[in-house]
């Protein structure tokens, strides 16, 4: 954990006659917190949380006899790959967020307290759009708009509105998935069932799947997948590459994700299979080990999560977004705009 100049800590005895400091922040409303004196009478509300694999953390006794572990902090975002529009260095500095989206040429992330951050490329209003508020809890990006979905199930787009991907937004409040392609939008309902608006070039609209036994969905360019509640993939839109007829025909898949004309899934047993567009070997140059837990796809590149924390990119190297990919093993979660890519980091 970095404590950065100026951050508020809290001091632990380290058994050694020292401290230890260990970053704090204002919980969120509705947050878990852990009351502390606050040496005038009163006490301090310190926001707590399950803490990940390998954080250290401070034990407070719990009142009843036992402790309660206070994970500190919280995550921060590293990107790497092109960065015309400030997408890489833009990305916000500190900790405290939980979730990471990248566009065509911008990226915004989710913060502990429900709130989002845009950066990037502007020329849709992508950025500055960005809806204020702290009652977000999951966000998705296309090429040059965004799509956030709200605490109580409603959906919230801004951006290009070239094919209807805003003012198309459907409203109602028993959402509970979003995602992105291109220039078109699909989620997932509270009954398992899949809408689709925005742009219809290539039917990535019209021929959305009937049914309510999905659980997952994903957008390439201009093709969309789904992951059924059996395990397996229903791809349909554009498929001049074989993004929609060669999706596999197993039933192990647990995740799913779409580049631009390749798409990659999860498989039960932590491997990962590719297809589409193989120009740069974002399909033949999958990793075959099965210890992931996370997959992302970016314009013609792929990244993914491993079992330690650590990241693998394979496919196009342009602007380094293979070989400049982070190393260590501290990493929660991968996402991927066009041409850049994102993580956050413990």
């Amino acid at each position: 954990m970095t404590i950065n100049v100026g951050d508020k800590v809290l001091l632990f005895p380290d058994g050694r006659g020292g401290y230890t400091a260990y970053e704090i922040s204002a919980p969120a409303v509705g947050e878990k917190c852990i009351l502390l004196p606050d040496g005038k009478g009163g006490y301090t509300a310190v926001g707590v949380s399950a803490p990940l694999a390998g954080d250290k953390v401070p034990v407070v006794p719990d009142g009843r006899g036992g402790y309660l572990t206070w994970c500190s902090g919280g995550l921060q975002i590293i990107s790497w790959g092109y960065d015309e529009y400030n997408q890489v260095t833009d990305t916000p500095s500190g900790r405290g967020y939980t979730a990471i989206a990248g566009g065509g040429f911008h990226s915004l992330a989710l913060k502990t307290d429900g709130s989002i951050v845009s950066w990037g490329r502007d020329n849709y209003d992508q950025i500055t759009d960005t809806p204020a508020g702290n009652d977000f809890t999951a966000i998705t990006a296309g090429a040059s708009f965004s799509l956030a979905l709200k605490t109580d199930g409603s959906l919230v787009a801004w951006g290009n509105n070239n094919g209807n991907q805003v003012t198309g937004t459907p409203t109602g409040n028993d959402f509970t998935a979003i995602a992105a392609g291109y220039w078109h939008a699909l989620v997932l309902k509270t009954d398992g069932s899949i809408i689709a608006w925005g742009n219809d070039w290539y039917d990535q609209v019209s021929d959305t799947p009937a049914g309510n036994d999905f659980t997952a969905i994903a957008g390439g360019y201009a093709n969309s997948h789904a992951l059924k509640t059996d395990g397996s993939i229903v791809s349909w839109g554009w498929d001049f590459y074989g993004q929609v007829t060669d999706t596999p025909a197993d039933n192990d898949f647990t995740a799913i994700a779409g580049g631009a004309n390749h798409s990659l899934a999860l498989k039960t047993d932590g491997s990962i299979v590719s297809w589409g567009y193989d120009g740069y070997n974002q399909v033949s140059d999958t990793p075959a080990d099965n210890d992931f837990t996370a997959i992302a796809g970016g314009a013609y590149h792929s990244l993914a999560l491993k079992t330690d924390g650590s990241i693998v990119s394979w496919g196009y190297n342009g602007y380094g977004l293979v070989s400049n990919t982070p190393t260590g093993n501290n990493f929660t979660a991968v996402a991927s705009g066009g041409d850049h890519s994102l993580a956050l980091k413990r």
